[in-house]
């Protein structure tokens, strides 16, 4: 998985080619914790197959508007969750309704019970987000990898999407069903709808 993850994120930093110095950075720490955990041959297998740990740089050149940048994020997302590499099972502190996250402390609880809490959301849910978020990009690529992306997280028998996870992949699917001018495209949403 490493050699997988190092290779993309070789590429991504390559494409930002200095105009986004937060990816190439991000880019840069990931593969330092590549390099680290690659020395550790005694590192937990678990350690050395969970993907997560790497997510930062793809989260960030997928918000880069950079079509290339985009796609190359995308392809590997895809790829990590077809593998099961990336399975998105951490869970995040709930969310208020102004945006915060609780922290866990004081009168407001990690159960979600409290009335300012909107509910504890997964790694999952943070990365369908972050894929669908790249569905009005008008690039047929990325348009194209991120049909691909969601088929195969919600596909995926190693993670877990439900709720309002599922219902902005489906919307995603949707939208660039209906906003595409690529046949294909069109075609490939569709048939991931149905």
């Amino acid at each position: 998985m490493e050699t997988f993850v190092s290779r993309s994120l070789e590429k991504i930093k390559k494409a930002t080619r200095g105009r986004h110095p937060e990816i190439k950075a991000a880019c840069d720490r990931a593969l330092a914790k590549i390099a680290q955990v690659k020395k550790k041959a005694s590192a937990p297998r678990s350690q050395r197959e969970n993907a997560e740990q790497y997510w930062e740089p793809f989260k960030l050149a997928c918000e880069s508007q950079n079509a290339h940048i985009m796609e190359e994020a995308l392809d590997c997302l895809q790829k990590l969750i077809a593998y099961g590499y990336l399975r998105g099972t951490a869970r995040r502190a709930p969310v208020r309704e102004d945006g915060k996250q609780n922290d866990g402390l004081g009168a407001e609880s990690l159960d979600g019970n409290d009335e300012e809490s909107i509910g504890v959301a997964s790694s999952m849910d943070e990365i369908v987000g972050t894929i669908c978020g790249c569905d009005d990009f008008d690039d047929d690529n990325v348009q194209l990898q991120v049909i691909k992306a969601l088929l195969t997280a919600v596909t995926s028998n190693t993670c877990e999407i439900h709720e309002g996870s599922l219902l902005i992949a489906v919307r995603s699917c949707y939208n660039i069903h209906l906003v595409t001018k690529n046949q294909v495209n069109k075609t490939t949403a569709k048939a991931t709808l149905t």
